[in-house]
């Protein structure tokens, strides 16, 4: 029978071996029914990673760390180490790894929904549609583009799970529509690996708008891509670790949490701590970007500083050092902790409102203006000179649309974007910006955000009192606007007497 290649020599050891083997190396095991019964419960190996910080260390002047700068413990433990006490251990990792799993669900949860829905307004089948993902790539400009080899390993992996689905909703789809589920369909059958992978897939403004949705900015407030894929990437590794029973207590992660952007600019914003070694790669840094995502997804919960407090509460009865799971010392005067914080609702307002109608960036929207008029237009340019006085033109338009607050906006982690059905052959539609611009000037001390959230639910929501649509059910005014000349539509609003209708904004919470 052949040797597999191994170097490893260590003989198989029996229960009552191992305990002695414990013994002789300073552990107190206990009585020998107390130790076995430990030993046959958990195994001598799984219980070797608790036990393993009270290995003693080299006295000066030996060596304390190897060639490769890893600590060199000893066989031997340091005084009043006991098998109680690591079996203690095991079993507060153990609620760590159960509550910890919880939360991560919530989280995970809320992104299945979030990044389904945003590349749900794009296509129904915006997973399968590299052109939708801004996926494909052509090595010579003369030939079509191919998706790219991420997305083509992404969607073999994707594809694996989608044929491995078993549950009642998959099967209903297949037997209705076909072998392939719909975006928001698919985002819940893929293991959340996939579905990390899927954001770092997504159009470049989309990933943006999610992370400013959950406030992870860069230096400059704009949605800081990198870091929510890092968040991503470090929830999935600790996930797993959860999943297959691995040890938390006392981790260094392979995954190491990026800090955001918005930290180097500001030393004292509350996820600055992420940036120091020994948090970054720690309990404490995965429970923090897990507080800082609750924040948004249920800013009304306080589980994950319960859990916290929990931590707290049994190092101090098992007796272990909260640094061992990456807690600064002050990490008790950061006002995320306190159950009462609450962030800015404002950039989650802002980001549902992107969903609720096909919006434009403030650039997408000026190249759209082809109704501006380019100053002393009579003059010869070239062709270069023309297309510069034309970008100047729709510039200036769309800071007149601002000026005379006409326009609806919604801006969210500092990029401006515009609802695109307010604008009609390359120019704003005049009866629109009229009742807009009322509607502005009436409330214009509302928070800007509240203000565009009211108008948008007065322009989308069914007005009995305006004409009915063809299959005679209710219309909203922007279905209207867009289906009857600006006169008539003007004249149905009043007849009707819709502006009544608006609800003025309320206060924000911030």
């Amino acid at each position: 029978m052949s040797t597999p290649d191994s170097t490893y020599a260590k003989p198989f050891l029996t229960i009552p071996e191992q305990i002695q083997r414990l013994r002789t190396r300073g552990m107190d095991c206990g009585t020998e029914t107390f130790a076995a019964g430990v030993l046959e419960r958990y195994g001598y190996y799984r219980l070797s990673g608790y036990w393993h910080l009270y290995r003693a260390r080299p006295e000066p002047p030996a060596d304390r760390f190897d060639k490769d700068g890893r600590e060199i413990r000893l066989d031997s433990f340091v005084p009043e180490t006991s098998l109680a006490h690591v079996v203690a251990l095991y079993e507060f990792d153990h609620e760590l790894r159960t509550r910890l799993s919880d939360f991560i669900s919530m989280v995970e949860t809320s992104f299945r929904f979030h990044i389904g829905h945003r590349l749900g307004r794009a296509d129904r089948f915006a997973h399968r549609r590299p052109e939708d993902l801004g996926a494909l790539r052509s090595a010579d400009p003369s030939e079509s583009p191919e998706p790219t080899t991420a997305y083509r390993e992404w969607l073999e992996e994707y594809d694996r799970h989608e044929k491995r689905a078993r549950g009642d909703f998959v099967v209903h789809f297949r037997e209705t529509y076909g072998p392939h589920l719909p975006i928001w369909v698919a985002t819940e059958v893929m293991s959340f690996g996939v579905l990390s992978g899927l954001y770092d897939l997504m159009p470049q403004g989309d990933q943006e708008i999610l992370a400013a949705r959950f406030q992870i900015r860069t230096a400059d407030g704009s949605g800081d891509r990198g870091a929510l894929s890092n968040w991503l990437n470090n929830i999935r590794n600790v996930r797993n670790i959860c999943a297959h029973y691995g040890r938390l207590w006392n981790r260094t992660f392979d995954v190491v949490i990026d800090a955001p952007g918005q930290t180097r600019a500001d030393p004292s914003h509350l996820l600055a701590s992420l940036s120091d070694k020994g948090v970054d790669n720690k309990l404490y840094g995965v429970l923090l970007i897990l507080r800082h995502l609750m924040l948004s997804i249920a800013p009304e919960r306080s589980d994950v500083v319960d859990f916290a407090d929990f931590i707290e509460a049994r190092s101090q009865e098992i007796g272990f050092s909260m640094l061992q799971l990456g807690f600064p010392d002050d990490w008790r005067s950061s006002p995320v902790w306190d159950r009462g914080f609450a962030l800015d609702t404002s950039p989650m307002l802002a980001a549902s409102l992107l969903d609720r109608a096909e919006c434009r960036t403030a650039a997408e929207t000026r190249a759209s203006l082809t109704g501006a008029e380019v100053i002393d237009a009579e003059y010869d340019r070239t062709p270069e000179q023309a297309a510069r006085a034309m970008k100047a033109a729709q510039r200036s338009l769309l800071r007149a649309y601002r000026k005379y607050q006409v326009v609806i906006e919604v801006e969210l982690g500092k990029t401006r974007h515009y609802p695109a059905f307010q604008f009609r052959d390359g120019k704003i539609i005049d009866a629109l910006a009229e009742i807009n611009r009322m509607f502005v000037t009436t409330y214009a001390d509302t928070d800007p955000t509240l203000l565009a959230s009211a108008l948008l639910d007065w322009w989308q929501t069914s007005h009995s009192g305006l004409p009915k649509g063809p299959d005679g059910s209710d219309r909203s005014p922007a279905d209207l606007l867009h289906s009857v000349s600006e006169r008539d539509f003007t004249a149905a609003v009043e007849e009707a007497g819709a502006m009544s209708s608006f609800v003025a904004p309320s206060r924000m919470s911030s």
